[in-house]
């Protein structure tokens, strides 16, 4: 009987990953290594919205879009851009539309984006995002004339390592029983390594959610790390069976 081979993924649990994954024979484990909290001014967001009127609010992340979404309540929006389909999913889930452009992968694209298509110059744009979120977005809007007021509307945390979501993940890393590790954010990099200790001791191969994350990866000591194409399960499961099964 061959042994099981076994994927960790830093997020909470996603059966469409997990069906993504199936087909490749891999057991996949979820270590969500972070966690979302409130922001230091939990109701910045919601004086934002009453502020004044924006031509676009920029949505950079599905818990972004959860926090865009409590704050407007019954509110109308402006015009609302998402990157990648798990944020358009879950502002569609919310009942806001959103444009979602091809192929932007991340906060940058989909600001050139914006500033290609629409006339920002003094302009109000709404950007709600974490507390430890990239900021080239921000730049590249200011630089195209928008007036860019920034929200931070959550935080991302690393949990213990004693927390017990994370034990059976840490545990199969350890002991080089895990044949891939799939991380989806930069800031699960330094989450993941405080757990498990150097990344670059690991002999799981690694995969990374956009090249962001995989940047994030590289710095910790990782240089081989297969990409996704698109932040989706899909994209996923192309980055591992790229890499799995190893040679």
């Amino acid at each position: 009987m061959s042994e099981t081979a076994f994927a960790v993924l830093t997020r909470d649990p996603a059966p469409a990953y997990d069906a993504a994954l199936a087909p490749l024979g891999l057991e996949v484990v979820a270590m969500p290594v972070t966690k979302h909290a409130p922001a230091a001014d939990p109701h910045a967001l919601g004086r934002a919205l009453e502020d004044g009127r924006y031509a676009a609010v920029v949505v950079a992340s599905p818990r972004a879009a959860h926090e865009l979404a409590r704050a407007a309540a019954a509110r109308e929006l402006p015009e609302v851009w998402a990157v990648g389909p798990a944020t358009r999913r879950a502002l569609e889930i919310a009942r806001i539309p959103a444009r979602l452009p091809d192929h932007v992968r991340d906060g940058a694209e989909l600001a050139r984006r914006l500033a290609a298509e629409r006339p920002l110059r003094g302009r109000r744009v709404l950007v709600p995002r974490a507390e430890e979120g990239r900021t080239e977005g921000l730049a590249i809007l200011r630089a195209a004339g928008a007036d860019v007021v920034d929200v931070i509307a959550y935080r991302t945390v690393a949990v213990g390592a004693g927390d017990p979501d994370v034990a059976r993940g840490a545990e199969l890393l350890r002991a080089g029983a895990a044949a891939v590790c799939a991380v989806f954010a930069p800031s699960q990099v330094a989450a993941l390594a405080a757990i498990v200790g150097p990344l670059a001791g690991l002999s799981a191969r690694f995969c990374a959610i956009g090249e962001t994350t995989a940047e994030a990866v590289r710095a910790a000591g990782v240089a081989d790390v297969a990409v996704a194409a698109e932040p989706t399960p899909e994209g996923m499961a192309q980055a591992v069976r790229s890499v799995y099964p190893g040679s």
